[in-house]
């Protein structure tokens, strides 16, 4: 079982890292191909765009031809996508490519957090899923320090090169996961699995983890290049700080399967809502921040893992529908949250956009005490699924 996790793990790697890489070398690549940052960062856009496309219409794919054929036929497309961004001549053809990327990114997440839950032992669900999650860790290290590092040594198409191909390695090596999450032979889609119960809930809870945690996130950086007067380095250690908490998280996952979802819910929820008060409260004073980053980054990797379960524990035969419309939700907080955090970080600062993701984390508490009452939050407690 070590190989499959370590497979479904590293493809978030590399997506996770090909999502974040442009931020940090903008810059080069500007230069590179004569573009001011502007139109360079609205390849970043198309990404997103090709992601949220793909989550709501590629993904129910997974349920009809199985998720392991889905994963492995976007990571050949993902591939190509960073092969073409490692040798694009011009910025729209950059932006192209990362379409490409973002098209593959939204139908391979879905179907790597179902395989990761097919391929878990019964009882060891949140442990498996929790290494899966991992990748993300890996991510944040190679997109926001090794990227820029491997940047001014090498140049940043040898960075897309090398993403591509191992995008492509990750493509042959998970030739045995072919049959994997076997279809279910039901034509699915956005529309039906829109009617499974629960989802609605599912959906709600995915909007307030996720739009609280970016209201946050996309300002760390500058309140601490602004409001701290400290260099660009130092903000960028702030998500390298959440990235080892989200990753240390794989120590408490195996406390999930003996809680059970329903009972651990709200209580980590809890748990989110203080970090982010407890960021607040340390905002002023950065070491003290970076610590408190790391609390916050371990507490939503806990949080992420119970409501991925729970979304995929609603239909397994819609699951691949399902995981579509969680990134949908997922990607359309990434557009919503710098409206709003902007408007609370002009007129309150980090302090303001902290506030908020208290209170949506908070709502997302409230909202899981009922998971054992109601019958649109009925899941076993005994196990993740």
């Amino acid at each position: 079982m070590r190989t499959p996790i370590l497979i479904l793990m590293s493809a978030i790697g590399v997506i996770g890292a090909n999502s974040l890489l442009l931020s940090p070398v903008v810059t080069a690549v500007s230069q590179t191909l004569d573009a001011t940052t502007a139109e360079v960062m609205r390849a970043a856009s198309a990404y997103g765009l090709g992601v949220a496309a793909a989550a709501l219409l590629l993904a129910p794919l997974g349920d009809r031809i199985g998720a392991g054929r889905l994963m492995r036929a976007a990571l050949l497309l993902l591939g190509a996508g960073l092969g073409a961004s490692a040798a694009a001549p011009d910025v729209w053809t950059l932006m192209a490519a990362q379409a490409v990327c973002g098209l593959a990114a939204g139908a391979a997440l879905p179907s790597i957090y179902t395989l990761a839950m097919v391929i878990a032992p019964k009882g060891r669900e949140a442990r498996v899923l929790g290494y899966v999650l991992a990748g993300w860790t890996v991510s944040m290290v190679l997109g926001v320090s090794v990227s820029a590092w491997a940047t001014d040594l090498a140049g940043w198409r040898a960075v897309y090169g090398t993403l591509a191909g191992v995008a492509l390695t990750l493509w042959a090596a998970s030739s045995p996961m072919r049959a994997a999450g076997s279809p279910s032979g039901q034509a699915t889609s956005p529309l039906t699995a829109l009617r499974v119960p629960g989802i609605f809930r599912g959906l709600l809870a995915t909007a307030l983890l996720m739009m609280g945690f970016y209201c946050s996130y996309f300002f760390t950086g500058a309140h601490i290049t602004q409001a701290l007067g400290l260099s660009t380095t130092q903000a960028g250690l702030l998500p390298l700080f959440y990235g080892i908490g989200f990753g240390l998280a794989v120590l408490l996952d195996p406390l999930l399967d003996r809680l059970g979802l329903a009972r651990a819910t709200a209580p980590v929820l809890l748990a989110v809502t203080a970090s982010y008060l407890l960021m607040m409260a340390v905002a002023p004073q950065y070491l003290l921040l970076l610590g408190a980053a790391l609390v916050w980054g371990m507490f939503q990797h806990l949080a992420l893992n119970l409501l991925v379960a729970r979304l995929t524990a609603l239909e397994p035969a819609q699951r691949g529908a399902i995981m579509g419309l969680y990134s949908t939700v997922t990607y359309l907080c990434v557009f919503a949250a710098p409206f709003a955090g902007g408007l609370l970080f002009a007129g309150w600062g980090l302090a303001g956009c902290l506030g908020l993701s208290a209170f949506l984390a908070l709502s997302g508490a409230a909202e899981a005490f009922g998971l054992r009452r109601k019958p649109g939050g009925a899941l076993p407690a005994s196990s993740a699924t």
